[in-house]
């Protein structure tokens, strides 16, 4: 082989050499170098992100324990539980108020319901809100009334000036031949799960509840909620039958 001839394999080796030189270390260390200033450009942002946030340390933190003290007011404004006995009492407790002027003949109940979350789920940064686990419910309740123009009145004060929430969907009353109105209220009671609050029994030692006798004789010394005229008549058709019982012995 000639002087020329292995010059130039040389050459083209050298020149080989280079072209690998070129795809497998400074192509490579390009692509990283610039996946690294990728990287730098993200992280700038965050520490930016960052500073502006810890600037308004102090402000954050005054603004999240001002709504932890809105939400408890909003907490302590609900129920942390309602049963029948609390729907009846409060019925019950509205009839006794005398300047209500009203009078429950027939309630009809329905069983709770879970009120969907219809807010936000993220914050203005971004930020997902987590669950906390409260859950609202309601209970619908179709209440029969009869009341006057100005016991109506009373009757809306006292069920929107109650601590615990409830509200009305429809009320429909008509006007009787003796001046009364007649007809019904959808009333709505509310009240939270997953609060950590215990829930509070009805205290209704005031209520006469039960019998002794199923039969209804006073015999048995029986109890009836509402006595009245036919406790009345009860009692007279009860001594007279023991009257009667005296004579023919």
């Amino acid at each position: 082989m000639k002087k020329s001839e292995i010059q130039l394999l040389l050459i083209v080796f050298g020149i080989l050499a280079v072209v690998c030189s070129w795809q497998l270390i400074y192509k490579n260390n390009m692509a990283k170098t610039e996946e690294i200033n990728t990287q730098n450009v993200e992280l700038k942002t965050t520490v930016d992100r960052l500073e502006i946030l810890n600037g308004k340390k102090d402000q954050y933190i005054a603004s999240t324990e001002q709504m932890k003290t809105e939400g408890d007011v909003i907490i302590d404004s609900f129920a942390s539980g309602v049963r029948i006995e609390d729907q009846v009492m409060y019925l019950y407790n509205m009839e006794l108020v005398e300047a209500n002027e009203v009078r429950v003949p027939n309630v009809s109940l329905k069983t709770a319901q879970i009120v969907p979350y219809a807010g936000a789920t993220s914050t203005e940064e971004g930020y997902e809100l987590q669950d906390d686990g409260i859950a609202m419910y309601s209970l619908e309740s179709t209440v029969g009334i009869t009341t006057t123009n100005n016991g109506l009145k009373n009757v809306l004060n006292y069920i929107y000036g109650m601590d615990s929430r409830k509200s009305l969907s429809t009320v429909s009353l008509t006007t009787t031949e003796d001046g009364y109105l007649k007809g019904n209220m959808q009333l709505n009671f509310y009240y939270l799960t997953g609060t950590e609050v215990p829930y509070a029994e009805q205290n209704i030692s005031g209520v006469l509840t039960g019998t002794t006798n199923v039969f209804g004789s006073l015999n048995g010394g029986s109890t009836r909620i509402g006595g009245g005229q036919e406790d009345e008549n009860d009692e007279a058709e009860a001594e007279s039958a023991d009257t009667e019982a005296e004579v023919e012995d």
